[in-house]
């Protein structure tokens, strides 16, 4: 157990980083080429790749947090309005449904990566960069749709709380 507790605190650490500092790169960039408008000598060179890495990054590790949290594909409303079987029913339809979505993630992002040739024109690194992104987030999303699910079958008291955190 204490194995998947340092397992869920570094994915937590790492997607609350990762998006800080892709926050914080793009917000580098924006003022950057803002101040770049008045100061020529400060524009940056391939600003639009660096921007796509940052966004991908930033949008795969937010996504990351968010599903290990159970704040995706939720509505509260709706949930609250069900007696607790329906409920129940409808947390296992999403948590199938998001590991669906998952796989589906690794098993094309993994494609996407493996068949992608493309060079970053101004960066010249290889994009895969980019599309690994893609496999890498679908992982631990499908480890914690796998939990939540776990959790729901178990009956746990908190099993409808949300998150498929690894150690609920």
């Amino acid at each position: 157990m204490s194995l998947l507790r340092g397992v869920d605190r570094t994915v937590a650490m790492l997607c609350r980083w990762g998006v800080i500092l892709a926050m914080l790169g793009l917000f580098v960039l924006l003022l950057v080429a803002v101040v770049g408008r008045s100061v020529p000598a400060l524009a940056v060179s391939g600003y639009d790749e660096i921007v796509e890495l940052l966004v991908v990054w930033l949008t795969m590790l937010g996504a990351v947090a968010l599903w290990r949290e159970g704040a995706l594909y939720r509505v509260a409303s709706l949930e609250a309005a069900l007696p607790r079987p329906a409920r129940r029913a409808l947390a296992l339809a999403q948590q199938l449904i998001m590991l669906g979505f998952a796989l589906a993630l690794v098993w094309w992002g993994w494609i996407f990566l493996v068949d992608s040739m493309e060079i970053a024109p101004f960066l010249g690194i290889d994009k895969g960069w980019w599309y690994a992104a893609i496999p890498i987030a679908g992982v631990p999303m499908a480890a914690y749709s796998l939990a939540g699910i776990w959790r729901i079958l178990r009956g746990g008291a908190d099993a409808m709380s949300g998150g498929g955190s690894l150690i609920a």
